[in-house]
């Protein structure tokens, strides 16, 4: 008797205790605000949004924390600190073996993956390039380097000429003056590197950007993290689209951004872009204005970003459609903009990329079938109006002189003009030519 009481009212305890923990999950789940701050790195600025209760974290612990994280990236990828690894490998004229971190090793790897894959047109050997059109650590000239120069620098520069292992890690390069200069992939990796540090800190939400790369993880109680992509226009500072990066459904995205509408020089009166392609020394001069990359990691969004830049607008999304790789590019025309997307991009662009051919080249196909559609249907319509007239006229369908019609006989008279309806007629007539009583001509 006792067991049967009781058992009732544990039940409903328990029901008790699992409908106050449900309200409590979905309090926390739904409750929070976002919690930002900014600060310099790596030559640009980066900023952190959280989206938490203000009383579950510790904001100043948690900044000091992303600035030693931030200090560790530049200690170890800079050129401009002459103290980091990269700076001492590209001092150093030694063919041997360098070792160096992890993470640099890592950083390397990929962007000679990106290079093999790019034909050269991703390559992080191209710094001393870079520093002669007045973009990198070295100080300015404000002169466009000569052919000469170009050459010679060219003697040291190629992906071909680096070499890493992961495991150890560890750099080596087969000329002495070959030097590494990523700031093309390292601020996608300094992304990458805080939003793991947050995640190991008990931060599920939160956004991170650094210099315009950008991670996002979680979600905002369920509502999308969105990233703009900014019309290629540095004066109009308009976003062209939002899109929707990451709802906390599982897993990270990232997004990368490269164009020439920001950072550029103008030497004597002419405008040059910072992006260099290495396969020519010179910066680039297409119609591409900016290529936005999604992907999870940011690092590799970053280095395929760049790549891409430098392909072009027809090599590039070609490449992005292989590769299979979420891309957006915009275009500059004489009218203005247009954007051509792969992957999740595709249905916003204006231009389609398919089979690995630009859009374009399908319209051309789409026209053809839409003429062959229109004269399929205008033919059609033509013959319903004859076989209405026909109808409606209430006269027989005589054939036409041509093909066998167009015959002639024995005496060179033509079938057509001795035979027609009625065939009683035409066999009369036949008869009398044979009888020899009709007239030479055939016309009675």
């Amino acid at each position: 008797m006792t067991r049967k009481r009781s058992l009732p009212l544990l039940c409903l305890l328990l029901v008790t205790l699992q409908v106050g923990f449900t309200e409590l999950t979905l309090a926390k789940a739904w409750a929070g605000e976002i919690i930002g701050w900014s600060g310099p790195t790596m030559g640009t600025r980066y900023s952190v949004k959280l989206y938490a209760e203000p009383d579950d974290v510790d904001v100043e612990e948690l900044q000091l924390s992303v600035d030693a994280e931030l200090r560790d990236v530049n200690d170890e990828m800079s050129t401009y600190l002459k103290s980091s690894q990269i700076s001492q490998f590209n001092q150093s004229e030694s063919t041997d073996w360098f070792d160096v971190s992890q993470n640099v090793a890592k950083v390397v790897a990929f962007a000679q993956l990106v290079s093999r894959k790019t034909d050269g047109s991703f390559d992080v050997t191209v710094g001393p390039i870079v520093d002669a059109w007045n973009f990198g650590a070295a100080p300015r000239s404000n002169q466009v380097p000569s052919d000469q120069t170009l050459k010679s620098l060219q003697e040291f520069v190629g992906y071909e000429k680096l070499e890493v292992t992961v495991d150890p890690p560890r750099l080596r390069k087969t000329h002495p003056k070959v030097q590494i200069d990523l700031s093309a992939i390292a601020k996608g990796h300094g992304v990458d590197r805080v939003v793991e540090l947050l995640n190991e800190l008990g931060v599920a939400n939160c956004f991170v950007e650094i210099g315009g790369e950008v991670r996002t993880s979680g979600s905002k109680s369920g509502e999308w993290w969105k990233v703009g992509i900014q019309i290629p226009d540095a004066a109009a500072d308009e976003v062209d689209l939002a899109y929707p990066l990451s709802t906390g459904s599982g897993g990270d995205a990232s997004m990368a951004t490269s164009g020439d509408y920001r950072n550029y020089v103008e030497i004597d009166g002419k405008r040059y872009s910072h992006t260099i392609d290495p396969r020519t020394s010179r910066p680039i001069v297409h119609s591409l204005a900016s290529v936005s990359i999604v992907r999870e990691s940011c690092m590799e969004a970053d280095a395929w970003a760049t790549a891409l830049n430098v392909l072009g607008p027809d090599a590039g999304p070609n490449l992005a459609s292989t590769e299979n790789l979420d891309a957006f590019f915009i275009n500059r025309t004489s009218d203005g903009f247009s954007r051509v997307g792969t992957g999740t991009f595709r249905r916003y662009s204006s231009e389609q990329v398919a089979d690995g051919k630009p859009a374009a080249k399908a319209a051309e196909g789409n026209s053809l079938w839409v003429l062959i559609a229109i004269t399929t249907v205008a033919f059609a319509l033509v013959l319903f109006g004859m076989a209405i007239g026909v109808i409606f006229g209430k006269k027989p369908i005589a054939g036409s002189c041509g093909g066998l019609n167009g015959t002639t006989t024995e005496d060179g008279k033509v079938s057509c003009s001795i035979c027609s309806n009625p065939a009683d007629a035409c066999k009369e007539l036949r008869e009398k030519m044979e009888q020899g009583t009709g007239r030479k001509d055939g016309v009675l």
